[in-house]
């Protein structure tokens, strides 16, 4: 009996490291213990087509990854990708799955097998790596030894608690010792030795001329580096920008709520005995070094001029009085490695502040930028900076354009104002910065050219835009002649290209398939219903083929706003509806009268109630969710081309005789006369009407007489709390944009030749509206 439990016992344990062996593993599982930096790659796509051309990461980052662009250009994944760095060598892990890397696919490429192992030696071009699968993870590196030796056993628990505070919604992230020679510039400091052991983690996001970053360094329980400094400090509100010039190179501010904690860690990282002298330093909570002066913010400045004894008066300027001060050495190694200043000899006092520097001169034009408010805090580019940081900081760094190009040994014109911000909790700092290149403000109500982007073949329809669910700002959507979409950056950068087959039907529409926030691609082509992820490939089991044509545009429901979406195709006389995921519905069934449907079907819901309406022929035809009549119309109705909307909560299109047409949710037919042509064009929203017949434009009760031409259909946008209205005159090249009130916007008629797409493209609280200049090229106008 005993050599049976015994058994079973072993027996159990067996199986339980069997599992063990073979469960799911996180990729970040397997990093090593002596990793110096991991970039996490949320977007590979993007991540790849913008780095090596970034004004600011293809210095910092290209080096390293060019070592591994033949690796990732072949990857073909949606999901998050580490690539490590040790030394010389790298290490790239991600979640594998059977299209993740396709060798059959690859042009120029070599590939075998390594004795029994399961590892594989691969040579793309000139580049030579190893790969592997442990459990479901895929893993590539230039270092066999490396490769052979990965197991999840011994891996970097500081490192794996890091990855997990990382934001999975941004481009990238980057972590990595604080150390670093390339990585420790997006801190605006110097290396610290004593900080090898320490991590830095920071999210990245950026458009083509701006990086902003956040995230944590960690610290130690002891005092060893600048940041174990604020230890038992509060971060208080950054000041001196209020005073220092607007000229300035470079800022560096230290805050605390009590200096005399302050001065004692700073004693100890320093290795210096602990001076309790009473200072004027005492009643100051922020201290700053700019390029040639001091400046120390206090609530009481009569205390610190109390406590100040060897002072005397120097001259009064601009009835601000300048003293000489008796120990210019004072900064010279007492705040030592933040601030040290070889000699000042001079200050004044100014509100809240006192300042000191080594010339009355230099201290003359710190009080002249203050009265003429020549100051850092009220320059453009700093305003352009400072809403994405904090306000309280312990410690703040700031850098113009010059003092950026020396961090980075590169020229970079423009980038006027950047900073970085440190706040220090609980033995780590969070860290958040930014380096933006500054546009000048324009003048108000102005119009400017943002950018042109061009393809190689003719456009077939106009353009369109999509949100951006990283930047939460929004792309350009093209199909041309070849039938390939292109989706643009909302800086005019193509991220990507995918071919198709046939023209889009209609407008691209967007769903969220997953319920995680990101979004995909929805679309009908003639044969196909598309559904594409954010890096332009399809997403499974989509597309899907159909032998009989697809006559209207795909309609996207998502009838309770819960994400439950529903994709209805169209085709002649039928309608087909499935799920996000690409199934049938099985409870929805259209009994058609052999009607081709003329009209793209539309989920309208009035009150509690929900409608499937579209027009077939003369008839109006208004469905319930499984695709059975809800209202039963009688009236035939002679219908003009325009599109079916919901208008006052009636369903409402035009006549051939140009009459309004409104049914209700009894079935009743109106008309209501509105004096169009045969030829005419409607749009609404809910209470705004918008009509155009030959040259006369009306918007609710409004009429606005154009100049005569070929226009296209009139387009409603609500932006900003604010309704749109733009139309473009072909014959003529002219985009027309008017508000609500029929009063055009100032500066419009631009040039354009196609239809016309209002939207804020890159948060910037300025609108950009898109056309086409030529039949290869859109333009993007930025309005203020």
């Amino acid at each position: 009996m005993k050599r049976l439990f015994f058994f079973l016992v072993l027996l159990s344990a067996i199986v339980s490291c069997h599992r063990d062996y073979n469960k799911i593993k996180s990729p970040n599982e397997f990093l090593p213990t002596e990793v110096n930096s991991v970039i996490l790659v949320n977007e590979l796509n993007d991540f790849t087509k913008n780095i090596e051309k970034h004004d600011i990461l293809s210095d910092i980052y290209i080096k390293e990854l060019r070592t591994t662009s033949k690796i990732l250009e072949n990857l073909n994944t949606t999901r998050q990708i580490a690539i490590a760095f040790l030394n010389q060598d790298y290490l790239i892990l991600t979640e594998n799955d059977s299209t993740l890397f396709i060798l059959d696919s690859i042009e120029n490429h070599m590939s075998e097998n390594i004795d029994k192992s399961k590892i594989s030696k691969t040579q793309i071009d000139s580049t030579i790596f190893y790969h592997k699968v442990l459990n479901n993870v895929f893993a590539a590196s230039n270092n066999l030894e490396l490769l052979n030796t990965l197991s999840s056993e011994t891996r970097n628990q500081k490192l794996k608690e890091l990855i997990e505070t990382t934001d999975s919604t941004s481009v990238a992230s980057l972590i990595f010792k604080t150390n670093s020679v390339s990585y420790s510039k997006f801190l605006f400091s110097e290396v610290e030795e004593n900080s090898r052991r320490n991590y830095t983690v920071l999210d990245l996001t950026y458009s083509d001329d701006n990086v902003q970053y956040n995230g944590l360094t960690t610290s130690n329980d002891s005092i060893l580096n600048k940041i174990d400094v604020f230890k038992n400090t509060v971060a208080q509100k950054i000041n001196v920008p209020k005073i220092a010039p607007y000229n300035i190179g470079s800022l560096k501010s230290i805050t605390y709520d009590d200096f005399s904690v302050f001065n004692k860690n700073l004693s100890i990282l320093n290795n210096v005995a602990l001076d309790s002298t009473q200072t004027f330093l005492n009643f100051t909570n922020e201290i700053a070094l700019t390029d040639d002066a001091i400046f120390i913010h206090s609530f009481d400045t009569d205390l610190i001029l109390e406590s100040i004894d060897d002072k005397s008066s120097v001259e009064t300027y601009r009835e601000i009085e300048i003293y000489e001060f008796g120990r210019p050495d004072f900064f010279q190694n007492k705040l030592r490695p933040f601030i040290e200043f070889e000699s000042v000899g001079y200050f004044f006092a100014y509100n809240e502040f006192v300042v000191f520097s080594n010339s009355p001169e230099i201290l003359r034009s710190v009080i002249s930028s203050i009265l003429s408010n020549n100051t850092l805090a009220n320059s453009d580019a700093y305003k352009n900076i400072i809403e994405n940081l904090s306000e309280q900081a312990s410690f703040f760094i700031f850098k113009n354009s010059a003092e950026l190009s020396k961090i980075l040994q590169k020229d970079l014109k423009g980038y006027n104002a950047n900073a970085v911000e440190f706040v220090y909790e609980d033995n780590y700092a969070h860290v958040n910065g930014i380096i933006q290149k500054f546009k000048r403000r324009r003048a108000s109500n102005s119009v400017t050219e943002s950018f042109t982007t061009s393809i190689k073949a003719d456009l077939i329809s106009a353009p369109q835009t999509v949100k951006n669910h990283i930047t939460n700002a929004h792309d350009i959507a093209l199909q041309d002649a070849n039938n390939v979409l292109h989706l643009i950056s909302s800086s005019g950068s193509v991220l990507w290209q995918k071919q198709l087959q046939g023209n889009i039907l209609g407008k691209i529409e967007q769903i969220d398939m997953y319920k995680n926030g990101r979004l995909q691609l929805a679309f009908a082509t003639p044969n196909r219903l598309y559904v594409l992820d954010r890096n332009g490939n399809d997403v499974a089991p989509f597309p899907l083929k159909f032998n009989d044509q697809i006559t209207q545009p795909l309609s996207v429901f998502d009838y309770d706003k819960q994400k439950n979406y529903r994709l209805l195709i169209t085709q002649g006389t039928s309608l087909l509806m499935y799920d996000a995921r690409g199934k049938s519905i099985s409870g929805f069934s259209y009994k058609s009268n052999d009607s081709k449907i003329s009209t793209q079907p539309k989920h309208l819901r009035i009150g509690s109630k929900d409608y499937i309406a579209f027009t077939t022929g003369d008839n109006l035809k208004i469905l319930n969710r499984q695709g059975n009549t809800r209202i039963n119309v009688k009236d035939k109705i002679r219908f003009s081309d325009n599109e079916l909307f919901l208008y006052q909560n009636k369903f409402t299109s035009t006549n051939t005789l140009g009459q309004l047409v409104q049914v209700d949710t009894k079935g009743k037919v109106s008309t209501k006369n509105l004096n169009l042509s045969d030829k005419h064009h409607l749009e609404t929203t809910s209470k705004t009407l918008v009509s155009l017949t030959e040259n006369k434009l009306q918007i609710k009760s409004r009429t606005v007489d154009l100049d005569y031409g070929d226009y296209t259909a009139p387009r409603i946008f609500y932006l900003n709390n604010k309704i749109y209205v733009t139309t473009t005159d072909l014959q003529s090249k002219k985009v027309y944009l008017f508000d609500s009130q029929a009063k055009p916007i100032p500066n419009f008629p631009v040039f354009g030749t196609s239809a016309a797409e209002l939207q804020e493209l890159d948060k910037d609280n300025s609108l950009e509206l898109i056309t086409q200049a030529d039949n290869k090229t859109i333009v993007v106008y930025e309005i203020h």
